[in-house]
């Protein structure tokens, strides 16, 4: 089992992580706004919300609505 996973790793790496590495100047720069529906859904929570971003990106989503908590993680 701990192959499979090393060499899962290993794939991950090279074949996602390492080609967001890449364009990421490139996709940050496309994906700086919002997409309504989702910033609809973040000003309408209760304040003092907690929510968690998983894959965040470059974060466009944390500071959407200042009243509520967002953890975000990219990795």
């Amino acid at each position: 089992m701990a192959l499979e996973s090393t060499t899962s790793q290993a794939y991950e790496e090279q074949h996602v992580h390492s080609v967001y590495e890449q364009i990421a100047s490139h996709f940050s720069s496309t994906r700086y706004k919002p997409w309504p529906i989702i910033e609809r859904f973040l000003r309408n929570l209760s304040d003092g919300s907690v929510g968690l971003d998983v894959g965040c990106g470059n974060g466009k989503y944390l500071a959407v609505n200042r009243n509520i908590f967002i953890i975000g993680s990219d990795r």
